[in-house]
């Protein structure tokens, strides 16, 4: 794979040459400091708006049918919070032009891409009001969903009723989505595109300096930097655990255990991954081990990194009445380690884990593009350097990465009326 980097004036463009695959994809990125949290409802339903129309493509079918006539290339939006930042995604996937006989199917590729991003379905400075029923009713619906997992559901009430003040426990409400309406959502579109910083990404057996020069005449940008990115949440540490128990009506009781993370240099993030694998990452796990296999008190178990909210979860569906002994062995396993109880087995097995996820990676499209993506936010090596970065971490690292690691809070979901319950 050849890696370049294209610079301009108001976005960079960064391109991955391969030739492994029969497809491509380009994404371009908008990022920008969050202002108002509830901002970020209009930017949930600003992803699904653009992916559904476009003033070109005013109904979804004649969308449905531009793209079989590009060979059913794939036109796709995202959006997510990052730390004190959020990242608008806008990605197109389609047939590499080596294997498609009409000459002009790249520029027409990329003309519609393009297309969809700076036509949006707007008369009068608003967003068209059907599309917009519809996704603003989707993401409300998706928003209650969450209080029929019990996962999920707890993870939200355990970082609502933390005794952490930042972006980090915040959730999008109804109440949020409710005052977004279809002409401030057009401002939301217009600022994003306006005034956030945008890169980027080409992968593919391209010519990338012919996409990269039709890119530019289709793509133009008024935003040049000139302002800095805000994104990782340092959260205070706590000199006290906070301990919060409530009740609803779930089938399982779900346990919550938080952590601050102290900031991270590059071979300690590589560190820190193997701990959270050896810690709580699968069937051999140490948590797994000890809280189910000798144990028997949980049914599942699993770590949660929020690594630009520095915090680390640990969640457990377990019995309730094993809540003492749960999380008396949860703080037991984690000093342990501290200590330095890590076998080599356990190491080494983590390692072989990471290895085997580098490989599989490297055979994927998507996770290349996204470990490019990483790669420029200065979050992880490239995905040919990883494996001997990974080779170069030793036990000891793994050992004394732990140390960065702080209890901040305890919370119990007890379980309710087991006739009514879900999960």
């Amino acid at each position: 794979m050849k890696y370049k980097k294209y610079e301009g004036n108001s976005y960079n463009i960064y391109t991955i040459k391969t030739n492994k695959f029969k497809n491509c994809i380009i994404n371009v990125l908008f990022k920008d400091n969050i202002e108002n949290f509830s901002d970020l409802a209009s930017q949930n339903i600003l992803k699904i708006v653009m992916s559904d129309t476009n003033k070109t493509y005013s109904k979804h079918r004649d969308l449905a049918i531009r793209k079989e006539e590009l060979y059913n290339t794939s036109f796709y939006t995202d959006g997510y919070r990052m730390g004190n930042s959020f990242v608008a995604k806008f990605g197109v996937d389609f047939i590499a032009p080596e294997f498609i006989k009409e000459k002009n199917y790249l520029d027409e590729v990329i003309e519609f891409y393009f297309d969809m991003i700076m036509n949006p379905n707007v008369t009068n400075d608003e967003f068209d009001l059907t599309t917009f029923n519809v996704a603003k009713e989707n993401m409300i619906l998706s928003l209650k969903r969450i209080h029929e997992n019990g996962t999920k559901y707890s993870v939200k009430r355990a970082l609502q009723t933390s005794n952490i003040n930042s972006i980090s426990t915040k959730y999008l409400e109804e109440e949020d989505y409710e005052k977004v309406t279809p002409s401030n959502l057009y401002k939301t579109y217009k600022k994003l595109i306006n005034n956030s910083f945008c890169e980027i990404y080409v992968i593919g057996n391209l010519d990338m300096d012919e996409v990269v020069s039709k890119i530019k005449k289709m793509f133009t940008l008024k935003m040049i930097k000139n302002h800095d990115l805000n994104t990782y949440v340092y959260n205070e540490k706590k000199n006290k655990v906070k301990i919060t128990k409530e009740k609803d009506d779930f089938l399982q009781a779900h346990l919550v255990m938080g952590y601050n993370v102290d900031s991270l240099n590059s071979k300690e993030k590589i560190a820190f991954a193997l701990f959270r694998e050896i810690l709580a990452g699968g069937l051999n796990s140490k948590l797994y081990q000890k809280l189910r296999n000798e144990n028997s008190l949980c049914y599942s178990l699993a770590p949660i990194y929020f690594k630009y909210d520095s915090l680390m979860l640990i969640h457990v569906s377990f019995d309730e009445k094993n809540y003492n002994k749960c999380v008396s062995l949860i703080n037991e396993t984690i000093k342990e380690v501290k200590k330095g109880n890590i076998t080599k087995e356990e190491f080494e097995r983590a390692v072989k884990f990471f290895r085997s996820s580098l490989k599989l990676s490297s055979d994927n499209i998507d996770d290349i593009l996204s470990n490019y993506i990483m790669y420029n936010y200065n979050e992880v090596p490239l995905i040919e350097e990883y494996e001997s970065k990974l080779l170069e971490i030793t036990l000891e690292d793994v050992i004394n990465v732990v140390n960065k690691l702080s209890s901040n809070f305890v919370y119990l979901l007890s379980k309710g009326d087991e006739s009514n319950g879900k999960d």
